[in-house]
């Protein structure tokens, strides 16, 4: 498997496609893994289930297979 951290013909990478959505992370892959690293508010926000589909069907459209969220805090 692939995984696509940049796309081309200008297509926005995974960060880009969830900031997009307003879910600023910081994407470090890990073979299929894409491990979202954000803040407590985007944290929260990913309570939201909609969201959370969101979050994983853009992640499979980049190549990853599963999403994990780490928090980081100050």
């Amino acid at each position: 498997m692939s995984i696509r951290r940049e796309t081309a013909g200008g297509e926005p990478t995974l960060e880009g496609a969830l900031a997009e959505r307003g879910l600023v992370v910081r994407v470090e892959p890990r073979a299929g893994l894409a491990v979202l690293i954000a803040d407590e508010a985007t944290v929260a926000r990913l309570g939201d289930t909609e969201l959370r589909r969101t979050a994983l069907a853009l992640a499979r459209e980049h190549g990853f297979t599963h999403v994990a969220i780490e928090l980081r805090t100050r």
